[in-house]
C-alpha cells in the first residue's frame, strides 16, 4: 500500500514529499534539486513539495 510523508533533503533542505510504495520508487532515490542521493529504508519516489507556505510561486500574467 503507497504511503506518503514529508520532509526536508538532509543535503539542500528542500521540502520533498517522499512517496513510498508507488511505480519508480526505488531504495536510492535522488533529490530533484540537488541531485543527492537521500537515504530511505523502503522504495521511495521524491518530488519536491511545492504546497507548503514557505513555497514561492510565480504567477503568470497572460498578456493580450
Amino acid at each position: 500500500m503507497p504511503t506518503a510523508r514529508f520532509g526536508p533533503c538532509p543535503h539542500c533542505t528542500t521540502q520533498l514529499s517522499f512517496l513510498e510504495g508507488v511505480n519508480g520508487s526505488t531504495l536510492s532515490p535522488k533529490c530533484p534539486r540537488c541531485h543527492e542521493v537521500v537515504s530511505v529504508q523502503r522504495a521511495t519516489f521524491l518530488m519536491a513539495d511545492n504546497s507548503g507556505p514557505g513555497t514561492r510561486r510565480t504567477a503568470v500574467a497572460k498578456v493580450t
